[in-house]
Protein backbone atom coordinates (compact mmCIF):
# COMPACT_ATOMS: atom_id res chain seq x y z
CA UNK A 1 0.00 0.00 0.00
CA UNK A 2 1.57 3.49 -0.72
CA UNK A 3 2.24 5.80 2.31
CA UNK A 4 -0.32 8.36 2.68
CA UNK A 5 1.14 12.28 2.65
CA UNK A 6 1.08 12.31 6.11
CA UNK A 7 2.85 9.48 6.64
CA UNK A 8 5.78 10.17 4.25
CA UNK A 9 5.95 13.99 6.48
CA UNK A 10 6.40 11.94 9.81
CA UNK A 11 8.57 8.72 8.53
CA UNK A 12 10.80 12.10 7.25
CA UNK A 13 10.45 14.01 10.60
CA UNK A 14 11.33 10.86 12.44
CA UNK A 15 14.79 10.65 9.51
CA UNK A 16 15.40 14.17 10.79
CA UNK A 17 14.99 14.11 14.20
CA UNK A 18 17.37 10.81 14.13
CA UNK A 19 19.85 13.11 12.40
CA UNK A 20 19.58 15.95 14.39
CA UNK A 21 20.93 13.64 17.35
CA UNK A 22 23.55 12.45 15.58
CA UNK A 23 24.78 16.20 14.62
CA UNK A 24 24.18 17.21 18.24
CA UNK A 25 26.25 14.05 19.38
CA UNK A 26 29.19 15.03 16.71
CA UNK A 27 29.40 18.63 18.04
CA UNK A 28 29.44 17.92 21.56
CA UNK A 29 32.48 15.63 21.09
CA UNK A 30 33.84 18.34 19.38
CA UNK A 31 34.24 21.14 21.41
CA UNK A 32 37.15 22.03 23.73
CA UNK A 33 37.53 20.49 27.06
CA UNK A 34 35.85 22.74 29.36
CA UNK A 35 36.10 22.68 32.87
CA UNK A 36 33.36 20.38 34.50
CA UNK A 37 29.99 22.42 35.16
CA UNK A 38 26.95 24.36 34.02
CA UNK A 39 26.25 28.21 32.61
CA UNK A 40 23.27 29.16 31.10
CA UNK A 41 21.08 32.45 31.06
CA UNK A 42 17.95 33.22 32.93
CA UNK A 43 15.47 35.84 32.86
CA UNK A 44 12.31 37.80 31.98
CA UNK A 45 11.04 39.70 29.69
CA UNK A 46 6.98 41.64 28.00
CA UNK A 47 6.13 39.69 24.52
CA UNK A 48 3.57 41.21 21.73
CA UNK A 49 2.27 38.65 19.95
CA UNK A 50 -0.99 37.59 18.36
CA UNK A 51 -3.20 36.10 20.71
CA UNK A 52 -2.60 32.59 18.78
CA UNK A 53 -1.26 31.59 15.66
CA UNK A 54 -3.22 32.73 13.18
CA UNK A 55 -4.88 35.66 14.92
CA UNK A 56 -5.41 39.28 14.18
CA UNK A 57 -5.40 40.68 17.44
CA UNK A 58 -2.53 40.89 19.60
CA UNK A 59 -1.81 40.57 23.65
CA UNK A 60 0.80 41.57 26.00
CA UNK A 61 2.11 38.82 27.80
CA UNK A 62 5.45 38.13 29.97
CA UNK A 63 7.50 35.45 28.95
CA UNK A 64 10.38 33.40 30.17
CA UNK A 65 14.05 34.10 29.03
CA UNK A 66 16.69 31.14 28.56
CA UNK A 67 20.15 30.88 27.00
CA UNK A 68 22.21 27.81 26.90
CA UNK A 69 25.80 28.23 27.78
CA UNK A 70 27.73 25.17 28.06
CA UNK A 71 27.38 21.42 30.22
CA UNK A 72 30.65 19.91 30.59
CA UNK A 73 30.68 16.77 33.00
CA UNK A 74 33.60 14.90 34.29
CA UNK A 75 33.84 12.26 32.15
CA UNK A 76 34.50 14.74 29.19
CA UNK A 77 31.62 14.85 27.72
CA UNK A 78 30.51 18.84 26.56
CA UNK A 79 27.40 20.32 25.20
CA UNK A 80 28.46 23.98 23.94
CA UNK A 81 31.06 26.19 24.75
CA UNK A 82 33.72 27.34 23.08
CA UNK A 83 34.01 30.14 20.95
CA UNK A 84 30.58 30.27 19.34
CA UNK A 85 32.67 29.05 15.55
CA UNK A 86 32.05 25.70 13.88
CA UNK A 87 28.83 23.65 14.23
CA UNK A 88 26.99 23.46 18.19
CA UNK A 89 24.39 21.50 19.95
CA UNK A 90 21.82 23.55 22.09
CA UNK A 91 18.57 21.93 23.67
CA UNK A 92 15.57 23.73 22.38
CA UNK A 93 11.91 24.72 23.98
CA UNK A 94 8.69 26.62 23.17
CA UNK A 95 5.43 27.28 25.52
CA UNK A 96 2.27 28.00 23.87
CA UNK A 97 -0.52 29.21 25.79
CA UNK A 98 -4.24 27.76 25.32
CA UNK A 99 -6.68 29.24 22.99
CA UNK A 100 -10.16 29.04 24.25
CA UNK A 101 -12.56 29.77 21.49
CA UNK A 102 -15.03 31.96 24.38
CA UNK A 103 -12.00 34.96 23.85
CA UNK A 104 -12.67 35.10 20.47
CA UNK A 105 -15.90 35.86 18.79
CA UNK A 106 -14.70 34.76 15.26
CA UNK A 107 -13.79 31.25 17.10
CA UNK A 108 -17.56 30.58 18.23
CA UNK A 109 -17.98 27.16 18.10
CA UNK A 110 -14.56 25.57 17.63
CA UNK A 111 -12.92 22.94 20.32
CA UNK A 112 -10.35 24.97 22.44
CA UNK A 113 -6.79 24.02 22.36
CA UNK A 114 -4.51 23.43 25.54
CA UNK A 115 -1.05 25.10 26.64
CA UNK A 116 1.47 23.07 24.90
CA UNK A 117 5.49 22.71 26.04
CA UNK A 118 7.46 21.61 23.28
CA UNK A 119 11.24 20.21 24.38
CA UNK A 120 13.80 19.16 21.55
CA UNK A 121 17.44 20.16 20.67
CA UNK A 122 18.74 22.31 17.98
CA UNK A 123 22.48 22.57 16.07
CA UNK A 124 23.95 25.49 14.36
CA UNK A 125 26.91 26.37 12.27
CA UNK A 126 28.90 29.68 12.68
CA UNK A 127 31.23 30.83 10.43
CA UNK A 128 32.56 34.47 11.08
CA UNK A 129 29.58 36.58 11.05
CA UNK A 130 26.91 34.19 9.75
CA UNK A 131 25.30 31.52 11.64
CA UNK A 132 23.14 28.76 10.19
CA UNK A 133 20.68 26.44 12.66
CA UNK A 134 18.14 24.13 12.80
CA UNK A 135 15.83 23.43 15.97
CA UNK A 136 13.07 20.44 16.18
CA UNK A 137 10.78 20.09 18.94
CA UNK A 138 7.84 17.89 19.80
CA UNK A 139 5.49 18.37 21.72
CA UNK A 140 5.00 16.89 24.84
CA UNK A 141 1.82 18.24 25.96
CA UNK A 142 -1.04 20.17 24.05
CA UNK A 143 0.07 19.10 20.39
CA UNK A 144 2.09 15.69 20.20
CA UNK A 145 3.25 16.51 16.85
CA UNK A 146 6.69 17.82 15.48
CA UNK A 147 8.15 21.52 14.31
CA UNK A 148 10.73 22.18 12.48
CA UNK A 149 12.64 25.76 12.42
CA UNK A 150 15.26 26.53 9.84
CA UNK A 151 17.45 29.93 9.98
CA UNK A 152 20.29 32.11 9.27
CA UNK A 153 21.54 35.14 11.03
CA UNK A 154 24.35 38.01 9.92
CA UNK A 155 25.57 38.90 13.16
CA UNK A 156 26.97 42.35 13.92
CA UNK A 157 28.53 43.95 16.86
CA UNK A 158 29.25 47.83 16.63
CA UNK A 159 30.34 47.75 20.16
CA UNK A 160 32.19 45.02 22.07
CA UNK A 161 29.02 44.99 24.30
CA UNK A 162 26.30 44.94 21.79
CA UNK A 163 25.45 42.48 19.32
CA UNK A 164 22.98 42.00 16.33
CA UNK A 165 21.30 39.79 14.22
CA UNK A 166 19.28 39.59 11.23
CA UNK A 167 17.98 37.07 9.15
CA UNK A 168 15.23 34.81 7.23
CA UNK A 169 13.32 31.87 9.22
CA UNK A 170 11.44 29.38 8.03
CA UNK A 171 9.12 27.03 9.71
CA UNK A 172 7.67 23.34 9.48
CA UNK A 173 5.38 21.56 11.14
CA UNK A 174 3.63 17.90 11.72
CA UNK A 175 0.42 16.51 10.82
CA UNK A 176 -0.46 16.80 14.26
CA UNK A 177 0.88 20.04 15.05
CA UNK A 178 -1.49 21.35 12.33
CA UNK A 179 -4.54 19.15 12.67
CA UNK A 180 -4.38 20.58 16.47
CA UNK A 181 -4.31 24.39 15.57
CA UNK A 182 -5.75 24.92 12.14
CA UNK A 183 -8.09 22.11 10.92
CA UNK A 184 -11.96 22.47 11.45
CA UNK A 185 -13.84 19.24 12.04
CA UNK A 186 -17.51 18.97 10.95
CA UNK A 187 -19.26 19.17 13.80
CA UNK A 188 -16.84 22.19 14.41
CA UNK A 189 -18.16 23.63 10.94
CA UNK A 190 -21.61 23.07 11.85
CA UNK A 191 -21.31 25.01 15.45
CA UNK A 192 -18.78 27.76 13.82
CA UNK A 193 -20.10 28.64 10.64
CA UNK A 194 -16.42 27.65 8.85
CA UNK A 195 -15.78 25.48 6.48
CA UNK A 196 -14.76 22.10 7.43
CA UNK A 197 -10.99 21.94 7.02
CA UNK A 198 -8.35 19.08 7.28
CA UNK A 199 -4.86 20.88 7.74
CA UNK A 200 -1.71 18.56 6.71
CA UNK A 201 1.80 18.46 6.97
CA UNK A 202 4.53 20.83 5.69
CA UNK A 203 5.97 24.47 5.97
CA UNK A 204 3.73 26.86 7.74
CA UNK A 205 5.28 30.37 8.12
CA UNK A 206 8.56 31.85 6.22
CA UNK A 207 9.66 35.43 7.73
CA UNK A 208 12.14 37.45 9.52
CA UNK A 209 13.78 38.12 12.64
CA UNK A 210 16.09 40.80 14.24
CA UNK A 211 17.59 41.34 17.79
CA UNK A 212 19.77 43.65 19.82
CA UNK A 213 21.52 42.14 22.90
CA UNK A 214 23.81 44.68 25.17
CA UNK A 215 25.86 43.33 27.94
CA UNK A 216 25.91 45.72 30.71
CA UNK A 217 28.49 43.89 32.35
CA UNK A 218 29.58 39.91 32.48
CA UNK A 219 26.42 38.79 34.66
CA UNK A 220 23.73 41.16 33.45
CA UNK A 221 21.99 42.07 29.34
CA UNK A 222 19.48 43.46 27.89
CA UNK A 223 17.86 41.70 24.60
CA UNK A 224 15.30 43.18 22.47
CA UNK A 225 13.97 41.60 19.19
CA UNK A 226 10.84 42.12 16.67
CA UNK A 227 9.49 39.73 14.18
CA UNK A 228 7.51 39.03 11.18
CA UNK A 229 6.35 35.94 10.34
CA UNK A 230 3.94 34.76 6.80
CA UNK A 231 1.64 31.91 6.94
CA UNK A 232 1.92 29.07 4.44
CA UNK A 233 0.81 26.26 2.81
CA UNK A 234 -2.30 24.68 4.97
CA UNK A 235 -1.88 27.62 7.83
CA UNK A 236 -2.47 30.06 5.46
CA UNK A 237 -5.45 28.06 3.70
CA UNK A 238 -7.32 27.31 7.14
CA UNK A 239 -10.63 28.51 7.45
CA UNK A 240 -9.43 29.89 11.37
CA UNK A 241 -6.51 32.03 9.58
CA UNK A 242 -9.13 33.54 6.96
CA UNK A 243 -10.86 34.99 9.57
CA UNK A 244 -7.83 35.91 11.24
CA UNK A 245 -4.60 36.64 9.60
CA UNK A 246 -1.48 35.26 7.68
CA UNK A 247 0.42 38.12 8.66
CA UNK A 248 2.02 37.64 11.99
CA UNK A 249 3.68 40.16 13.70
CA UNK A 250 5.65 39.79 17.42
CA UNK A 251 8.32 42.24 20.01
CA UNK A 252 9.79 41.27 22.81
CA UNK A 253 12.55 42.60 25.62
CA UNK A 254 14.10 41.27 28.66
CA UNK A 255 16.52 41.63 31.02
CA UNK A 256 18.75 37.91 31.55
CA UNK A 257 21.57 37.18 34.46
CA UNK A 258 23.76 34.56 33.58
CA UNK A 259 24.62 31.61 36.34
CA UNK A 260 27.29 28.77 36.46
CA UNK A 261 27.46 25.50 38.58
CA UNK A 262 30.97 23.82 39.03
CA UNK A 263 30.71 20.06 39.23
Amino acid sequence: MKPTHRQTSRRAMAGGTTLLVSMCLSAASAQEVLAPGLEFELGAGVLTAPTYEGSKDYKVSPFPLFNFGYLATRNGFTLGGGDGQGLSARPSFRYLGPREASDHSELTGLEDTDAALELGAGVAYTMGAANAFTDIRYGVTGHNGFVGEFGADYVMRPEANTTITVGPRVSWASGNYMEEYFSVSAAESGASGLDQFDADAGFKSIGLEASVRHDFNENWAVETGAGYNRLVGDAADSPITDVGSKDQFSGKIGIVRKFRFDF
